[in-house]
């Protein structure tokens, strides 16, 4: 017989996306620090490299392997950013969750650079979490500016334009791609289907950061699925999760290649 209740609600809950989203980024991560670094030893951010070496038949399965894994990676971006917004839209007290974020970013860090680059101290780029301490922020601009007077239309691109800046100043991975993405989320919230849309649009607008942001567009298909619902969470887990899924990648990549 089956015991699941019967009122339990259809579609895709918040926590079924980010696990899907942690999945992307573990493969993604693995992808780059596993294959990149370790086997073929170009380096994370080396999509014309990986091209290159395709051309040598000995390279051919791992090069593609490698590629489509940084495809996988870049979908991720939408999916937490999604998760971001309605986090902001959910949270009983910003500034904490702002602090957790915050947190999770400094423990990230090591973690990161391990994975990325294999060095503990690494200061070429930062975590993508820091990007969302900064796009939270970005949020609650907008937020407090939301009237469409022709000043408050100013502040808003003003604000993201400065966003975008810092982040490609700071070197934060992904963060681009981010701030982008939580504006357009923010800005079409009110009906889900423009959301997802303009979402896809967003993404396509971001391979000017990165040509692997093509195959993003389709995680919007978990978001179109999203049913309002929180679905089985624990604070602790999914805050920890990045930052061990990294410092696991990592750690394989070092000692193990």
């Amino acid at each position: 017989m089956n015991n699941l209740p019967l009122n339990r609600p259809r579609g895709t809950s918040r926590q079924a996306i980010r696990i899907w989203g942690l999945l992307f980024i573990a493969l993604g991560t693995a992808g780059q620090c596993i294959l990149q670094n370790g086997y073929l030893g170009v380096g994370i951010n080396s999509g014309e490299q990986l091209l290159k070496l395709m051309e040598n038949p000995e390279n051919l399965a791992l090069a593609t392997v490698a590629i489509v894994l940084q495809f996988v990676l870049a979908c991720g971006v939408p999916i937490f950013s999604f998760l971001l917004v309605e986090g902001f839209l959910h949270t009983s007290s910003l500034k904490n969750y702002i602090l957790r974020v915050a947190g999770v970013a400094v423990l990230s860090e090591i973690p990161f650079n391990l994975a990325m680059s294999g060095k503990w101290i690494d200061l070429d780029s930062r975590n993508p979490v820091f990007g969302m301490v900064l796009a939270l922020i970005v949020l609650y601009l907008l937020r407090y500016y939301a009237g469409t007077s022709i000043k408050n239309i100013l502040i808003k691109i003003l604000v993201v334009v400065i966003a975008i800046f810092w982040v490609e100043m700071l070197r934060i991975h992904d963060a681009a791609a981010v701030v982008v993405m939580v504006t357009v989320l923010w800005l079409l919230r009110k009906k889900r289907t423009w959301q997802i849309l303009g979402g896809c649009a967003a993404m396509f607008l971001c391979t000017a950061f990165s040509l692997f942001y093509l195959a993003a567009p389709i995680t919007f298909l978990m978001v179109h699925f999203y049913n309002e619902e929180p679905g089985e969470e624990n604070k602790i887990v999914n805050y920890l999760a990045y930052p061990v899924l990294l410092l696991a990648i990592g750690l394989v990549g070092k000692y193990c290649f």
